[in-house]
């Protein structure tokens, strides 16, 4: 016996040992698991819809040498489909699991065209499947696979311009395999592309890409990796506003190893090498070999020692490139930062043009925060000396960028480039564009200008890059001074006064006999004043640019608000007004029956942007979007774009319904495009009838 402490009730002992239950009382035992199905099927989502896209466009075109000609078209397309989501998986969910997202129906379409006072009438009626399905199988293994297939059709807006329509196909298989401290992935995929428009299938365009692939890293240590990788890719394109095809088989070997050594290890050594060969349209053989010394000094001191050896061979050009560089970066101060760099370049071209470059850098940056606000300044002064020996031949260029605008023409860097040579191209070549319809190339004197085409693929202010090759003249030197220089003051309460320069001084001497070389200096003054608060700012800026090719000066005003963010209401709006002087350049070049005064061009450019979303009920939302562009150029005429777009979207119970009205405008000098098109669709929801799980 023992007492009890307070609160707590006394019981009898308990005996050491409980008797055995009698050899005829039944013994309770677990019933087992049920027997678990090889296979499982639930049915996730179920609803049905209709889709209806009707789009009315209207082409003028006039010429002062030409009756005027107009094309009209209607498009009118009605597709009516049921979706299904179905998941599950086989044997077991780490074994075989899948997913998939079907949607089935009709669709019917028809087409008028007239140009000219001839009309023709089409129609069409067909099937429409879209799919995305997708299965994991041995994902909790050290060997997994995904397979996939989708199938998908988007509307694609576009500025001032009519909405396209992109058919999307894609299929594959990958795969990872873990082994220890190696990794591989690997796969094969497939993709088919379609965008489609409906003017005299001038938009329409056709990418087709297959991709096989294979990349293995080895973690040889904490502080060691060797990554192997190989890719195959062949690619197709066409553009059904011209006859352009393009065509390209790529294979790659890649090699890349890194190594910390050192105390507590800084310091890293990286090694890359990589085997490119193309053919097709772009036949080239590229070789790279990159090995990369970095080296921490202090916490205050870092240092990159760098080889770079490149190869190419590509029609009858064949260059080869040793380029030895180094960097030192110093952190003086939590202020102050220095840099410094140099670099030697040899380069052999063909059989007898070689090139020799070498140049020395520094940059100086400082920030300084006191009781007005922040203080930033930066410095940056490089030279560079080029020389070319030999008799004059070809060089190549491959990945040079331009980011293409509406008023100002980019210039290609080199001088004297082929033009039949240049492709331009996405950054990753999954879109060429076509010289004459996407854009212009313009030679002016020894230098080409690039021009975007409003009508064409490249949206404003698109980062394109080019490929060309240009020739080189014998026996010339180039001596290049670079400068560019920032300041800047952050007042707290929002406004930032700045300069900012930038400047090329160059010296030419060219002894060949031929068109002569001239010196390409460029200086670029901006001075402006930002004022920046939480939801809005304004900007005003005088620009300088004087260029040998197309100098001008330029005044600019920008500005942006948020007027509501709220949950139910935001509306923003964005605006810019830019006045250019040219100052001959280009336009000294013209012919003299084009104007009295050929240095006289004057650009007015103006551009308004406003997006609205309004929650008008909790079941009801409105979107409204407007884009004006208007730009007066006294040489190339007028430009006008108008794009309105308004829409609605339901959502009450199981239903949703979306409305979207698009009038685009588009007019450039005597041509005039604009459209109308309507977008409806409707969705019901039936996946509440589903029972919660489904199996069989």
């Amino acid at each position: 016996m023992f007492l009890a402490a307070p609160g707590i009730a006394s019981e009898p002992d308990a005996p050491a040992t409980q008797p055995a239950a009698p050899a005829s009382q039944p013994v309770e035992l677990c019933p087992p698991p049920p027997a678990r199905k090889p296979f499982t099927l639930s049915v996730t989502d179920l609803y049905v819809g209709m889709e209806l896209d009707h789009q009315n466009r209207r082409v003028r075109s006039e010429t002062a040498y030409k009756r005027g000609s107009t094309h009209r078209n209607r498009d009118t397309r009605v597709e009516e489909y049921v979706g299904v989501g179905l998941a599950g998986d086989i044997g077991d969910p780490g074994l075989f699991d899948w997913r998939a997202d079907l949607e089935f129906g009709l669709a019917q379409g028809r087409f008028y065209e007239s140009q000219n006072g001839f009309s023709h009438t089409d129609s069409d009626n067909g099937f429409l499947a879209e799919y995305d399905i997708n299965a994991d199988i041995l994902k909790s293994k050290p060997i997994s696979f995904n397979v996939f297939a989708r199938r998908n059709d988007y509307r694609i807006p576009r500025r001032f311009l009519p909405s396209l329509h992109e058919t999307n196909n894609e299929a594959g298989v990958t795969g990872m395999a873990v082994t220890g401290p190696v990794t591989t992935e690997f796969g094969f995929t497939w993709r088919d592309i379609e965008r489609t428009g409906n003017r005299q299938e001038e938009d329409d365009e056709h990418l087709q890409t297959t991709r096989a692939f294979v990349n293995t890293t080895w973690q040889i240590s904490e502080h060691q990796k060797l990554r192997l990788s190989y890719e195959h890719e062949d690619q197709g394109s066409n553009y059904q506003g011209s006859r352009y095809n393009f065509d390209l088989k790529r294979d790659e070997l890649r090699a890349e190893h890194q190594i910390e050594f050192g105390p507590d290890h800084k310091h890293r050594f990286d090694t890359f090498v990589r085997y490119n060969a193309e053919s097709g349209d772009l036949e080239r053989d590229e070789l790279n070999f990159v090995p990369r010394l970095t080296l921490q000094h202090t916490d205050k001191l870092r240092t990159v020692w760098r080889y770079n050896y490149y190869q190419v061979k590509q029609d009858v050009i064949e260059v080869s490139q040793h380029k030895f560089d180094g960097e030192a970066l110093y952190q003086a101060t939590k202020n102050l930062r220095f840099s410094v760099n140099g670099f030697g370049l040899f380069e052999h071209a063909d059989d007898d043009v070689d090139t020799t470059q070498w140049g020395l850098g520094g940059d100086i940056g400082y920030v300084k925060s006191g009781s007005l606000g922040e203080t930033n300044i930066n410095l940056h002064v490089a030279y560079d000396q080029a020389q070319t020996h030999g008799s004059a031949g070809r060089r190549l260029v491959r990945n040079e960028g331009h980011a293409l605008g509406d008023v100002r023409s980019v210039i290609l860097r080199n001088r004297n480039v082929v033009r039949q040579s240049i492709l331009a191209h996405s950054d990753n070549y999954t879109r060429i564009y076509v010289q004459g319809i996407d854009y212009l190339a313009t030679r002016i004197g020894d230098r080409t200008l690039i021009t975007r085409i409003p009508f064409g693929r490249i949206a404003r202010n698109d980062v394109v890059y080019f490929d060309y090759l240009y020739d080189v003249p014998a026996e010339s030197s180039v001596d290049t001074w670079w400068t560019s220089f920032l300041l800047e003051h952050r007042f707290d309460f929002g406004l930032i006064p700045y300069y900012q320069f930038d400047g090329r001084f160059q010296d030419v001497n060219e002894k060949s006999i031929g068109t002569p070389v001239l010196n390409q200096d460029q200086n670029r003054h901006r001075i402006g004043v930002r004022y920046d608060k939480t939801w809005w700012d304004l900007r005003a800026e005088f620009e300088i640019f004087d260029d040998t090719v197309e100098p001008y000066n330029a005044i600019h005003f920008t500005g942006h608000a948020n007027l509501f963010r709220k949950a139910d209401h935001s509306l923003d709006i964005h605006g810019e007004v830019s006045h250019y002087w040219f100052e001959g350049g280009v336009d000294s070049h013209r012919s003299w029956w084009e104007g009295n005064n050929l240095n006289d061009r004057n650009v007015w450019w103006t551009e308004l942007d406003v997006k609205d979303t309004l929650q008008i009920l909790p079941y009801l939302t409105m979107n409204t979007g407007t884009a004006f562009h208007y730009e007066d150029d006294s040489r190339r005429g007028r430009t006008t774009g108008v794009d309105l777009e308004w829409g609605l979207k339901l959502v009450r119970g199981y239903l949703t319904v979306e409305l979207t009205l698009e009038y685009d405008m588009l007019a450039v000098v005597q041509n005039r495009e604009q459209g109308f098109g309507v977008f409806l669709n409707v969705r019901r929801d039936l996946s509440h009838l589903l029972p919660a799980r489904r199996e069989q």
